[in-house]
């Protein structure tokens, strides 16, 4: 290799690396993506629990994920709020975005998808201002992992430690399969979702092995329809040693 094609190789792998350096800082270095709270409090259970819509959703959906939080995790909650919708300025949406592509590399087919950590600052922030316990945000963006940026075009994300999550409604629908409009197949799939992130805060960061649990994981859309919206026996038992333990 000569001399000049040895300098090309090392200027195009160094465009690389600061192309990925940028990227992090854009996300890291802004005060809004890192999060932060004085000092998370101690999870008291029963707690309020809130939903907060980040896009465009139908009006019904609230009440429609609620009475199955109400049921599947029956007195885990004082009560569940809705915290009406949420949209970010034109600034912070622009920030810490990363192109994705839904099938191959195809311009027709890219997404700006958005850092989970730009919605949990968001929650952190509510869930204090509410004095909530809990809280979890449904967007109909896409989203990518704060804590692995190459996990892109999550389902959901919990984080345990600030006690919210965030659920994405993009790849829950059937037109981004390019499949025709299906709202019942859509809710299905997002309540199931719900159900899970907001399983996390109360089971913990592992999932469940049996495959018609809604706490198994999910990495394809024909998975969450396999499975049911509902707790297996293993989690359900969980739960009551939960409410022992916290005597309720």
């Amino acid at each position: 290799m000569s001399r000049f094609r040895r300098i090309q190789h090392k200027i195009r792998r160094y465009k690389k690396r600061l192309k990925k350096l940028i990227t992090r800082i854009g996300i890291s270095s802004s005060e809004l993506f890192e999060l932060s709270e004085e000092s998370p409090k101690l999870l008291i259970l029963p707690c309020y629990l809130g939903i907060l819509f980040c896009g465009k959703f139908n009006s019904t959906l609230f009440e429609k994920i609620k009475s199955y939080l109400d049921i599947i995790f029956d007195s885990f909650f004082f009560e569940i709020r809705n915290l009406g919708v949420f949209n970010f300025s034109k600034e912070i949406l622009s920030k810490g975005t990363k192109k994705g592509y839904k099938e191959g590399k195809s311009s027709k087919n890219s997404f700006k998808i958005h850092p989970t950590n730009k919605f949990y600052q968001l929650l952190i922030n509510m869930k204090r201002k509410e004095k909530l316990g809990m809280i979890i945000a449904i967007t109909d963006l896409p989203i990518y992992s704060s804590s692995n940026d190459n996990i892109i075009f999550l389902f959901g994300e919990a984080n345990l430690k600030y006690q919210c999550c965030i659920v994405s409604s993009l790849e829950l629908k059937e037109e981004f399969h390019n499949r025709p409009d299906n709202q019942n197949i859509f809710e299905k799939r997002l309540i199931k979702e719900v159900v899970h992130e907001v399983g996390h805060l109360i089971l913990g960061p592992n999932h469940c092995l049996d495959k018609s649990c809604v706490m198994q994981f999910s990495k394809e859309i024909f998975e969450i329809d396999n499975k049911s919206a509902n707790l297996c026996n293993n989690c359900i038992g969980k739960l009551k040693l939960i409410q022992e333990e916290h005597n309720f």
